[in-house]
Parts: structure tokens; C-alpha cells; sequence
């Protein structure tokens, strides 16, 4: 009980520096801040997939996408308000968590994870090819800014992430995420009981999908930018490094992971150039070799 109370207390107090950041930071270590919040997220929602729901992904960036061009879509031809550009990103990226999901859960391990690579990689080409829609390679432009100022802006993408990574872990620790723990460690068991286990494992993918959409929502609300290379493989192993970092059975590590990395990025590339891929790669290696766990990965598995 104590130690309950010991982590309410901490979580009050992160939420309570992060929310006084705009009185400690610039306008551009602030406006990055928040994309490393909203990566951060995009990185917990692939936590909650691959560490407690025992499914790797190389697609998780399909999400990141489907979110931000929904978003995006959104901004341009229906509506500036932010919040009803989030809600058409988190249904869209349900949708397409459905769509694909209802075919990936029926595959396992290896099989799954190239499967999701596959989507990844289709999610792409139809970002490419929609140019009507999508701008294609030049990306969809044009977008109207939100009217928010930099402040303002941070701090609706706090509260995003904040409720997005409430709802993570208020999943996970319910009825429905313990289903999904007990299908990762044993499908066999689980349906004898008399679960359905690949409903129970499209629920996992459509909550890290629709997470994952409301990040990209972010990203593109910051931005006012979103092309196929928002989709590619590269950032979904960038979100997958993110989770391997903080630690796969965490929601927390992968959070704090996405953030210093984003900013980690912003930092080196500035100081370095392209030096800045050598610096992740060794931190990468380090980790690896230091925390085999990850950052926080040593703590049990319903840690937050």
C-alpha cells in the first residue's frame, strides 16, 4: 500500500514539473518537448502490443500514419479544432487496427511480425500513390495550423498523452489486459477456459492502434506536415528501439525512452550532423549490453 502511494505521488509530481515546462523552457526546446511526448506514447502503445500482448510488430508506424493523415485530412477540408481531428484519428486508426488486425492475430511469432511489416510496407505505397488525397511523395500540405500558440499547444499534447497512457494502463491492469496476458502465456489454456483468444488478441491490437493514432494525431498537429516517410520501417524500428530501451514489460520505460531519444536526436544531429547515427548506435549498443531489460525493464511486469 505504501508503495501505491509512493508511485501516486511520484506520477503527481512528474505531471506537475512537465505542466510547469513552459515557464522553465524556450519555445523550440518546448515545441520539441512535445513531439518527444508524443513519440513517447506512439512507443508505449507498441509496448503494450509487443511486451504484454507477446506481439512484435514492424508496422507500428502504419498507425503513426493512418492518425496523423487522418488528423490532417481533417484539419484541411472539415474542421481547425484540434480535439475533432484527434477523435477522426483515434477512429480511423481503430478502423484500420480492425481491418488489419483481423487477419494478423491469426498468424503467430515470426509469421506475425513480417505480416505487420507487410502492412507497413502497403500502408506506404498507398500514401504514395493517393496523391489526390495524400500529396503522395511531396506529403499532404497546406495544412492549416491549429491557432495554438507553442504553450498552449504543449499543453494539450500533455493531456493527450497524459489520457492515452491512463487508458494504457488502466487496460492493462483490468479484466481485459489480464485476458490478454494470459493469452501471450498461454493461448491453449486460455481458450480452454473459455476465452476467445483471437478477439482477445485483435482488442490488444486495435488499443496500441488506436494509442498510436492519437500520437500521430500530434505529430501532425505540431507539424503541419505528414508524408509516406511518417509511415516508413525506419520509424517503426524507431519506435521498436524506444521499447527495447525503456523496457518492453513497462509502459513507462518506453515513454521516458521516446522522449530522451526525440531529443537526444534533435540535440546530436544539430551538434554532429549525419555523426548523430554513430552516437544513437552506441547508446543503442550500450544499453544493450548494460540493460539487456531495458531502462525500467527490471521491475515486474504490471509496473507501470
Amino acid at each position: 500500500m505504501r508503495k501505491d502511494l509512493t508511485r501516486k505521488i511520484a506520477v503527481v509530481a512528474v505531471m506537475v514539473l512537465l505542466a510547469a515546462m513552459p515557464y522553465m523552457l524556450d519555445a523550440y526546446r518546448l515545441d520539441l518537448l512535445a513531439g518527444g511526448l508524443a513519440y513517447g506514447l506512439m512507443a508505449a502503445s507498441l509496448a503494450f502490443l509487443v511486451g504484454h500482448g507477446g506481439l512484435p510488430s514492424l508496422g507500428h508506424a502504419a498507425f503513426l500514419g493512418v492518425g496523423a493523415y487522418a488528423a490532417g485530412l481533417t484539419a484541411k477540408h472539415v474542421t481547425p479544432n484540434v480535439a475533432l481531428q484527434l477523435l477522426v484519428a483515434i477512429a480511423a486508426g481503430v478502423l484500420f487496427a480492425l481491418l488489419t488486425g483481423w487477419f494478423a492475430v491469426r498468424t503467430r511469432g515470426f509469421f506475425f511480425l513480417m505480416f505487420t511489416l507487410a502492412i507497413g510496407e502497403i500502408a506506404v505505397q498507398a500514401a504514395t500513390r493517393s496523391t489526390r488525397v495524400t500529396g503522395g511523395d511531396n506529403g499532404l500540405a497546406d495544412i492549416p495550423p491549429t491557432g495554438l500558440d507553442v504553450v498552449t499547444f504543449y499543453w494539450w499534447a500533455l493531456a493527450v498523452v497524459a489520457v492515452g497512457f491512463g487508458v494504457l494502463v488502466l487496460l492493462r491492469d483490468g479484466p481485459l489486459g489480464r485476458s490478454i496476458a494470459g493469452t501471450r502465456e498461454n493461448e491453449a489454456r486460455m481458450a480452454a477456459l473459455g476465452y476467445h483468444v483471437t478477439g482477445v488478441r485483435l482488442a490488444a491490437v486495435v488499443i496500441a492502434g488506436a494509442v498510436c493514432a492519437a500520437g500521430g494525431a500530434l505529430v501532425e498537429q505540431k507539424d503541419t506536415f505528414v508524408a509516406p516517410t511518417h509511415l516508413e520501417i525506419g520509424v517503426s524500428v524507431l519506435l521498436l528501439i524506444m521499447v527495447l530501451l525503456g523496457g518492453r514489460q513497462t509502459l513507462v520505460g518506453p515513454l521516458i525512452a521516446g522522449v530522451g531519444l526525440i531529443v537526444l536526436r534533435s540535440v546530436t544531429s544539430t551538434a554532429l550532423g549525419e555523426l548523430w547515427l554513430l552516437v544513437e548506435g552506441a547508446l543503442f549498443v550500450i544499453c544493450v549490453y548494460l540493460l539487456p531489460n531495458g531502462l525500467l525493464g527490471r521491475r515486474r511486469a504490471q509496473a507501470a
